[in-house]
Order: structure tokens, then C-alpha cells, then sequence
């Protein structure tokens, strides 16, 4: 029996007379991601695995509300702060009446006896049956790939067909060609064992308090960044994200704040959230997300932490149900969240190849983005850490690589420095010019500028695309950090570093203005690259590379001003308080 769940965004009146349609292609690959082989040597019972796809009815309005949220975010303009209620954009960008009744009309007929689970609300329409069930539908066939970097599986197809009378009111069916994403942080870097307390009394002088080259903590950051002033903060909401079974342990943050911690309050903890499913177990301590939530919540004083625990992984671990890669599960799980239940600022560290994404799964995942920052969420995403690309190849043809959601507009992109006096580009910090995305207002002066006068990327101009979002947007310290996991202090590098620690510095402006009677700053790039961008450390050295035996002289310098190496800079708190509280 087909079942059908009915939200109160969406009701449903079948209006739509069936008729027989031919089929169309409507997402195909050529091959599966670079990094991806398949699998014949796993066997799928697809009778009994199950598949939970998500079916997203093309929007209406989408540019009208882009339009609305730019406003929204930009200083001196008449809607600046004027953050919306979800029930307002759902209004905006709601889905044509037609494209529901279209879509149930069709599962109706396709899925008259399977057994399968629907369920409408707003813009998805979520469907959970089994492998065979779903490939009858999409007329197409599953099979495992394997990641081959790790032992990650994946149930996926490299095609797949909708009714000709369907197009146009679909636009993306995942899981089907999307394969999932991964944690930014570098595998080389991962952890690595923290040098003798003996090296480290060799630097007696140092030139920032508290900044050794071979251990990074908060009280390093807190000097380097000027938020030394910043304390007592108390009010609003940081939220950190939490993918694949990483799991911030409690105690570890503990242990933490009493031997790291530089603001008085180590009693400070965190709340864990679960996500579609998730867990808050206390084993086993994830080593990204004690990162985030150690360095997230010890430069946000004392205001209160959440940790999102997202259940469900791309790859498949069978047998039984093929879970949908995370991401569209978490974004929508906020954007149902009251405005008072939201956090001011996120912190994100999870990606991939921006050229491994299907542009329809990437377009619907930056379209929640915009939405969050409407409602007052500012977005911080961790860059990558591969400089321009590894494998440099898109479509046969040599090209930097660029990460997502990195690449994204609607997010704020973080990218690596390494050293303290001075600091420099940190050489695997990722960043480079979108695919996808064309370069969003905020950017055409200031990328503008540096196309123009930039001399040092000269003879890497045919290997980008000059004409998208580029990134990253700032950047911060990525290597060195010493973090608690399992109740030992370890080392970890990687823009995962950069991405917390900035997110819990733009929490101190947010909850600054919040205290001040004003409204948080949502998102942020329109205010960055206007009022505030003199409010960074400039970084003038250095160079991220990528592309190893592909591309000659790959990569981008940092110099004067913004590049595509660190963005504006890393942030001084102190010059970028004076911009926030200035602002209406």
C-alpha cells in the first residue's frame, strides 16, 4: 500500500489527469567521481535494502527571494536586518500546486503495491522503498562504487529518467548520482603527535603571547586575533555541525578548557542535538568534531554551544536501508527550527570536489544556505585542504578544482594561514573560482581589482574560471592546534581549524550586537566586503598549491588586499567590533 504523509505546508489536491508520457534522461554521468570504483564484488538484495529518496519540486520566486536576502544582509540598505520567518520564504519560493499533484499522480501509478512511504512537505517529497521499487521508478539500476581512499561504500546510480511531463516541475532526486561528502580536514595532517614540552620552551621569545610554532590553543588565537577583551559574552547560540558519526565528547571539552582554555569560564559545555536520527553517545571522541566544539566554544566565552549529531551516511552499509547523505537533512532540520531555537553562527567543516557534486544537488543545498542566512544565520564553511585540487581534472580537461560548499555565495569560505609573525598562506589551504556559481555582487569590485593588478597568477589563467564565486572570503590559522581526544592532547591541522575558531570569533560580534539591542549579523559577505573588510589582518605572503604532477606552478599567492589564497585576511576582533556595533 502506498502511503502518503501530508504537511501543512503542502496539501494535496489531485487534480492532474494521468497520462502515459514517454521517459527522459534527466541526470547522467559519464563515469563515477574521481576517487570512486565500482564494486562487483558486493552483493545487494534489493527487494530488502530500502532507499530514502528525496524528491525536490522545482521553486518558484527563487530569484525574487536571492534578490530579498541580498538586501537583507547588505548595511545602508532599507531591509538590512530585516531577518525572515521560514514561513514567509516557504510563501515565496513555495512550488507550483501543479508539480505536486503531478508528482503524486506519478508515484501513485508507479507505486500502486510496493510498500512504499511518502511523504510531502513544502518543496521535498520524501519516498522509501525498496532498491528494485525505486529503480522501476526512475528507470535505472543501483550498484555499489567504493571510495577508494577508505573502505566507504555507496548504493548509487550514474543515470536516471522522470516523465517527460515531469520536467521542469523536478529538479533533483537524490540519492542517486551524488555520492556523498567528506571531512575537510586533511588526511596527511589528520592528528599527529604534539612535540616535547622541551621544543617548546625553546621559543622563550615569542612574538605573539602565547604562540609557539609547533602548538596552537586559545590563548595563542585570542592574542593573534585581539578578541583578548572579549569576555562574558553570554547570549545567542553557536551551532556546530556534525557529520559521519563524529561525536563531540563531553569530557574531552571538559579536560580541555581546564588545561587550554584562556576566558575564565571552564566549566563551559555544549548541548548535542540529534539529527535525523543521530546519537550523543560517550565513545567514541571524534576527532573533527572535538576540534570544532573545543576551539568553537572556547573563544565564544560563555555563550551557549550546540552540536548537531547528523545521522546518516552517502555510503551504504548494508545490508538494509540506504540512508541519504546528510546535508539536505541537516539544512532543512534548522530551517524548521524557530527563529529563537537557531544558532547566530554555524561552523562547517565537511565537503568535497565541487566537481564530484551534481549541479542540481549543489544549486537545491546553496538555495538552504540563502535561506539560513535570511533568517539571521551567519555560515561559516571550512575551505579545503588542497590547495587548488588533486586531481585538477574536470571533464578530461586539466583545471583547478574547486570544493563545495566551499564555492558556494551564500556561505562565508575559511581559509588556512600558517606562522604567527608574520602570518602566511598555509600551502594546502584550499581556494579558487567556482564552476558553478557565478561571482555574486558582493565580489565584482574587489576580485575585480585583483584580475586586474594581480601579476602573479598570470600564467595559471586558463586553468580557472575567472568569472565565479571565488574564495576563500577570510581566513585563520590552520595548523598546530592542540585538541583533547579521548583524554590525551593531540595535534590536528587543517582549515577544520580555521573554520571553528573564526565561527566562534564572528559569535562574539553576533552576541555583541545581540546584548547591544540589535539584531545578529546572518549572513555575512555583503557587510565583509563592504563596511568591514579593512577589519582583517592582511596576509602578504605565502602560497596555496594543489594540482602535484597535473599543473605546473599551480596555485594562488596572497598579497596586498583580498586574493584567492587567505581571502581579505585573518580577523582583529577589536576592528571588527567597532564595524559591527556601528552598524545599524
Amino acid at each position: 500500500m502506498l502511503f502518503f504523509g501530508v504537511s501543512t505546508l503542502a496539501i494535496l489536491a489531485v487534480t492532474v489527469v494521468a497520462r502515459p508520457t514517454s521517459n527522459v534522461v534527466v541526470e547522467q554521468l559519464q563515469g563515477p567521481p574521481a576517487g570512486w570504483i565500482k564494486d562487483d564484488g558486493t552483493k545487494v538484495d534489493k527487494d530488502v535494502t530500502t532507499i530514502t529518496l528525496q524528491i525536490h519540486l522545482t521553486n518558484q520566486g527563487m530569484k525574487e527571494f536571492h534578490d530579498l536576502a541580498m538586501n537583507i544582509a547588505t548595511p545602508g540598505h532599507a531591509q538590512y536586518g530585516n531577518h525572515l520567518d521560514q514561513a514567509t520564504i516557504s510563501s515565496m519560493i513555495a512550488p507550483k500546486q501543479e508539480s505536486v499533484d503531478l508528482v503524486q499522480t506519478w508515484l501513485e501509478r508507479e507505486l500502486p503495491s510496493s510498500g512504499a512511504d511518502v511523504l510531502v512537505n513544502g518543496d521535498y517529497v520524501t519516498v522509501r522503498a525498496s532498491v528494485n521499487a525505486i529503480e522501476k521508478l526512475l528507470k535505472t539500476e543501483y550498484n555499489t562504487f567504493v571510495r577508494t581512499s577508505s573502505s566507504d561504500k555507496a548504493l548509487r546510480t550514474l543515470q536516471y529518467s522522470l516523465p517527460s511531463n515531469l520536467v521542469g516541475h523536478i529538479d533533483m532526486v537524490q540519492p542517486t548520482t551524488f555520492f556523498g561528502l567528506q571531512k575537510q580536514r586533511s588526511t596527511i595532517l589528520e592528528h599527529h603527535e604534539l612535540a616535547d614540552d622541551d621544543e617548546v620552551s625553546t621559543e622563550a621569545v615569542q612574538a605573539v603571547p602565547g604562540c609557539t610554532g609547533s602548538r596552537i590553543t586559545p590563548t595563542c588565537l585570542a592574542n593573534l586575533y585581539n578578541f583578548v577583551s572579549a569576555k562574558n559574552q553570554t547570549v545567542g547560540l553557536l551551532g556546530v555541525a556534525g557529520f559521519l558519526e563524529e561525536y563531540a565528547i563531553k569530557a574531552d571539552m571538559s579536560t580541555f578548557l581546564n588545561n587550554y582554555a584562556y576566558f575564565s569560564n571552564k566549566s563551559k559545555g555544549f548541548t548535542c542535538a540529534p539529527v535525523n536520527g543521530g546519537t550523543c553517545p560517550n565513545s567514541p571522541a571524534g576527532i573533527e568534531a572535538n576540534l570544532d566544539v573545543q576551539y568553537a566554544g572556547s573563544i565564544s566565552s560563555s555563550v551557549p554551544m550546540t552540536y548537531y549529531s547528523t545521522a546518516g551516511r552517502g555510503p551504504w552499509i548494508g545490508p538494509g536501508t540506504n540512508t541519504n547523505e546528510p546535508y539536505l537533512e541537516f539544512l532543512n532540520y534548522l530551517l524548521a527550527l524557530p527563529a529563537e531555537s537557531l544558532p547566530n553562527t554555524l561552523s562547517i567543516s565537511y565537503g568535497d570536489d565541487e566537481s564530484t557534486i551534481p549541479v542540481s544537488y549543489a544549486t537545491n543545498a546553496c538555495n538552504l544556505f540563502s535561506q539560513l542566512g535570511a533568517r539571521g544565520v551567519s555560515v561559516l564553511v571550512s575551505s579545503g585542504d588542497s590547495g587548488v585540487g588533486s586531481s585538477c581534472k574536470i571533464n578530461g580537461k586539466s583545471s583547478f578544482t574547486t570544493a563545495f560548499p566551499a564555492a558556494c555565495p551564500w556561505v562565508t569560505t575559511v581559509g588556512g594561514t600558517s606562522g604567527t609573525s608574520p602570518e602566511g598562506a598555509w600551502s594546502a589551504g584550499g581556494g579558487g573560482f567556482s564552476e558553478v556559481f557565478e561571482r555574486p555582487s558582493y565580489q565584482n569590485a574587489t576580485v575585480a581589482n585583483w584580475l586586474a593588478t594581480d601579476t602573479t597568477h598570470n600564467a595559471v589563467t586558463p586553468y580557472f574560471n575567472a568569472s565565479g564565486r571565488a574564495y576563500p572570503d577570510v581566513s585563520a590559522l590552520a595548523v598546530n592546534y592542540v585538541i583533547v581526544a579521548g583524554g590525551s592532547s593531540t595535534g590536528v591541522s587543517g582549515t577544520s581549524c580555521s573554520a571553528p575558531a573564526t565561527a566562534g570569533i564572528i559569535q562574539l560580534l553576533n552576541s555583541g550586537r545581540i546584548a547591544a539591542g540589535k539584531k545578529g549579523l546572518g549572513f555575512l559577505n555583503p557587510w565583509l566586503y563592504g563596511t568591514a573588510s579593512t577589519g582583517f589582518n592582511d596576509i602578504k605572503t605565502g602560497k596555496i598549491g594543489g594540482c602535484s604532477g597535473v599543473i605546473s606552478g599551480a596555485g594562488f599567492s596572497a598579497v596586498s588586499g583580498w586574493d584567492p589564497a587567505t581571502g581579505l585576511g585573518s580577523p582583529n576582533y577589536e576592528a571588527l567590533l567597532k564595524f559591527a556595533t556601528s552598524t545599524a
